[in-house]
């Protein structure tokens, strides 16, 4: 065979041949983040936006720009949201239904020990992130988010030494901002 006959059929070979999609062409949607400290401790929400990760002012919220809120042990949502009795690991796929979505385009987290996002040890006072809870809410544009809240404690340092300061959340999410709710 010539090798005017290989390039050839090299050329009509690439030219028939479906396109390769690697990972990386779908990995690009996908945004996982872990967020440290949000000061939750005073009066008012702390408003956040997911896709920009960064703490929303109260005026800039009042336009919609966000996407989780805290207050002491109080999360609301700008959009609809439920809280999962499953892992942050094993919530592969955002599910199609049991939202619960108020009247004015928000929701709440139910609260309380053992009942909502956290437990609290009556023995120590101590607030600790629910085992196997996952949150899964839809963005204030439409995007699908799970989190897992990590901590709702910050260690200050004070004159008797390290003290863990209550209402200062952690937690990681991940993002689809393809519009599925495919989180792999």
């Amino acid at each position: 065979m010539s090798h005017y006959h290989r390039f050839c059929t090299f050329l009509v070979l690439l030219l028939i041949a479906p396109p390769v999609v690697g990972p990386s062409a779908f990995a690009q949607t996908l945004t996982s983040k872990a967020v440290q400290h949000i000061d939750a401790s005073g009066d008012e929400f702390v408003y956040f936006n997911l896709s920009d990760a960064l703490i929303v002012t109260p005026e800039a919220a009042g336009f919609g720009g966000w996407d989780i809120a805290f207050q002491g042990t109080n999360i609301k949502v700008n959009g609809a949201s439920q809280l999962l009795d499953q892992s942050y690991e094993e919530m592969t796929v955002a599910p199609e239904d049991g939202y619960t979505l108020n009247e004015d385009g928000t929701s709440e987290l139910p609260s309380g020990s053992d009942s909502g996002w956290f437990s609290y040890d009556f023995n120590t006072h101590v607030i600790s992130p629910a085992a196997n809870k996952t949150i899964v809410l839809k963005t204030h544009d439409g995007k699908y988010c799970k989190i897992e809240i990590t901590d709702y404690y910050k260690v200050v340092f004070t004159e008797n030494g390290p003290a863990p300061t209550p209402r200062y959340y952690s937690f990681r999410f991940t993002l689809q901002a393809d519009g599925s709710g495919a989180f792999e």
